[in-house]
């Protein structure tokens, strides 16, 4: 007859082995279906793949325009909301982000829309979008609106590393007077990525890329800002998004 304290020791030894099967087994359960989400996002990311015109590019920066014309801090808030909605599952195939912060009261918000790297998802090469400039309104509506059409253009597409396009408004700070390029950068290093390249859209002044340089530590982390010119037209802001697309 088997003693009990034979059975406790098989016990002892069966027992964290079972877990250790049933977890790795769950693990494997888990990833598969994970695998199996992303295929279904990316391949509806896919079928809302729409190519670069001048005709799309220029609706959107029609809207935008309108909706940075809107009077005081209303028109920063709009841009937000449009770009959310506009770029969202049912219309591009994107899941974008939103942080929203307050300022007197308002509302304002960055928004973040990513094309996630297979191989390398916390590296990240950066398309940003700023706006709040009264006197660089146009550029602004035509970057926006460029940033928008390449994105669409490349919907269900992945690469190695992280595509990310982010808008911020400029001019407004939170309550702990973080500015909204401060917030970024913030949520960036919170999420342990590498920033590698930042390509700043529209032509902006000397004083906004320095905003840039210092929210992301530009000297300490070796991040290059690239400036892209002012587009002065749809067809111009096009094929400079072209040319972009291509070294992407």
């Amino acid at each position: 007859m088997s003693s009990p304290g034979r059975f406790i020791r098989l016990a002892l030894v069966l027992f964290p082995l079972g877990l250790i099967i049933t977890s790795i087994l769950s693990f494997g359960i888990w990833w598969q279906k994970r695998q199996a989400v992303e295929a279904r996002s990316f391949a509806h990311a896919s079928a809302l793949r729409r190519e670069m015109t001048e005709r799309v590019l220029g609706r959107y920066a029609d809207i935008l325009t309108e909706e940075l014309q809107r009077p005081g801090a209303a028109r920063l808030a709009a841009v937000a909301s449009y770009m959310d909605s506009s770029m969202s599952p049912e219309n591009m195939g994107f899941e974008p982000k939103r942080d929203r912060f307050f300022e007197a009261g308002q509302e304002y918000s960055n928004i973040e829309v990513e094309l996630t790297g297979k191989q390398r998802p916390r590296e990240v090469q950066l398309l940003l979008l700023t706006y709040g400039d009264i006197a660089h309104l146009k550029a602004e509506a035509l970057a926006i609106a460029g940033g928008m059409s390449l994105f669409h253009s490349m919907a269900g597409e992945r690469g190695d590393a992280t595509l990310r396009l982010a808008a911020v408004p400029l001019g407004v700070r939170d309550e702990n007077q973080q500015s909204a390029l401060q917030r970024l950068a913030a949520a960036t290093a919170d999420r342990q990525e590498r920033m590698v390249r930042i390509w700043v859209l529209g032509g902006v002044a000397e004083p906004v890329l320095n905003e840039v340089r210092t929210a992301f530590r530009a000297e300490q982390t070796g991040v290059v800002i690239e400036p892209l010119p002012q587009g002065q037209d749809v067809p111009m802001t096009l094929k400079q998004m072209t040319e972009l697309k291509a070294k992407l």
